[in-house]
Parts: C-alpha cells; structure tokens; sequence
C-alpha cells in the first residue's frame, strides 16, 4: 500500500482527534469519505479537514468510494450494522470501543469478519499506548511478580443531560460501556477471563448505571476491583499489585498517562515517564495497517477473543443489576 485511505463513520468528537493523529502514524493517510446522519454535519466535518466526499448512506460512501479501511465513531449502539455492512462488502473495519452492544453482536461480526476474510479490529487504543506496552513488559520480566491484585477506576463527573451520550439509554447510556470498559479491559489484558464476577450498580430514574464497582475473582486467587461513575471526578492511577512489588500507571492511566511508578519490594520507587505526540489514536492505526499489509483478519494484540471476553463480562455485569438497551436487544 502506498496511501492508506480511510472512510470515517461518524463525525463527533473521536473522529476529529483520530483526523489529528492521522498525521502521527507511519505511512501516508488520507481521509477520502464521511458518513454522518445529516450532510450538514458531513459538510462541517469536511470543511475542517478537506475531506473530498461526504455521505448520509453507508451503501453510497462504500461503493462510490472504496476506502481501505473504515474508522466507525459513532455512539456504540450504532456499530454493529455499520461494521457488518463494511465487512460484508469485503471493507476492513477499526471499530471504537465498545466494538458492540452485546456478546451475540460480536459474535456476530467475528463471524462475518471469519468467513469473508476480512480485518476487524476493536479500537481500544489504550491497549497500543506506549504506557501500557511498558507496563506488559514489566509485568512480564517478573518486575513485581505474580499480579495479585488490580485497582482501576474510570470516573467522570457528566453534566445531566438526559438526551446525551451519557445518560440516554437509546444512545446506549451509562458510565459502564463508555468509562467501565477501560478497567475491565485492563483485568481482561493482564489476568485473563475471570472465573468470577460481582457487580452492584447505582441506577437513574431512566434505569442507567451512573455508578458501577466491579469485582473479578480469577480462578488462582487474584482479584480485580473496577469501577465506573458519572458523578464524580478522580485522579487515581490505576495500580497493579504483584507479588515483589507494584505498578501504578499515573493518572489519566486511561489516556495520555505521564508514565509508570513502580515499586519494588526492597528496592524503593523508580518513575519510568513516557510520553507521545498527539493523543495517541495513531499506534491503533499502526497496527491496524500492519494487519492489512499481512492480510490478517484480527490482530495479535486486539485480538477478536479479546474484544468477546471483555463485552462477555460488562453483559454479566448488565445482567446483575437489570441495564437493558430495548431498542437494540430483546
């Protein structure tokens, strides 16, 4: 590939930092097409960054102009059609987080990436920050030994609105999908599916979970406490308790983290800072483009396993506490 070219599905927020970051990655890339609900905010989104083309159907954007790849950004409830359609017209597909409502929707689009042999990738772009490959290499190398213990919160203090993405149940609302999916990808990523799982949730009128905490039980003792909320703010890293020591990966761990402080049992405090440009979209993108360019289907780092262990566990923990999505499950 010379010029890798990008189809984007929804252009909100996301879309715009992944746009910036574009120019980070190695290779060359060019945004060729939008797809948005209405051509005033394609329109919007093409202005700000020259795009040639933009859309209100995803059958037009994929046959008039057969991106390379696709980066879907719209609210999590709507992934599922717009990938199983790229991937049934043989597109390859960089879906965010969560890649789907539900584990029968993942299964789903494992299933249509499988048999029409085509790439989909989760785009949880943490998992591909240079924070966390340090850590998995510390982790690795024993630095801290058996990991015993794992302390993750995402929180975030949202301004109720009950028609935004945070609290509107149709839009797939609830601080679990959007901010409780980072601690519980980062259990998943370094102990593994959990043997056990207990959640309690803090519910609104409209039946969204405004807090949930999380605990795993692993089948050899270790445990995970995770938690969620969009009533409070924090600044807690998140910390990885081993058997010879711990690991904090400092606060926002879940973003652009400043680096790890790792203690050692005997051997005091050490600070491993780590920094990138840009937010830090592009290592995703990498990878990504590394996969096509070996025509792999899933890659090795974000595995399609992975995306299904992680979505298994939040439908449990849904299932606990009685967070439906009418509109898109029965």
């Amino acid at each position: 590939m010379q010029t890798i070219k990008w189809g984007i599905i929804g252009p909100g927020a996301i879309a715009e930092e992944f746009v910036r970051d574009l120019s980070f990655a190695k290779r060359n890339h060019q945004v060729i097409a939008v797809l948005s609900r209405t051509m005033e905010s394609a329109n919007k989104f093409i202005s700000k960054f020259s795009i040639p083309k933009g859309y209100t159907r995803i059958d037009e954007l994929i046959t008039e102009s057969r991106p390379d790849i696709v980066y879907i950004a719209t609210p999590h409830p709507y992934h599922f059609e717009s990938a199983l359609f790229c991937l049934q017209n043989k597109i390859p597909v960089l879906c965010e987080k969560p890649l789907c409502i539900n584990e029968e929707q993942c299964r789903k689009l494992i299933e249509a990436s499988r048999g029409n042999n085509v790439f989909l990738m989760e785009a949880m772009w943490i998992r591909f920050l240079p924070s966390i490959q340090n850590l998995l290499n510390f982790i690795g190398n024993g630095t801290i030994g058996e990991v015993l213990i794992i302390q993750a919160a995402m929180h975030y203090k949202a301004p109720y609105d009950p028609d935004s993405r945070y609290f509107d149940r149709s839009l797939g609302g609830g601080s679990l999908l959007d901010l409780g999916i980072y601690p519980v990808f980062l259990s998943i990523l370094l102990l593994g599916k959990p043997e056990i799982i207990k959640a309690v949730t803090t519910l609104t009128d409209d039946k969204v979970d405004s807090i949930s905490s999380v605990v795993f039980k692993y089948a050899n003792g270790s445990q995970a406490i995770l938690e969620s909320s969009l009533v409070i703010n924090n600044d807690e890293p998140a910390i990885i308790h081993g058997s010879k020591g711990t690991i904090k990966i400092l606060h926002p761990w879940f973003e652009k983290s400043p680096g790890l402080e790792i203690h050692e049992d005997g051997k005091g405090v050490r600070i491993y800072p780590v920094k990138w440009e840009g937010h830090g979209l592009q290592f995703e993108v990498e990878e990504a483009v590394k996969c096509l360019e070996d025509k792999k289907i899933e890659s090795q780092l974000m595995p399609h396993s992975l995306s299904l262990e992680i979505i298994m566990a939040l439908d449990e923990v849904r299932r606990q506490n009685s967070i439906k999505y009418e509109a898109f499950e029965q």
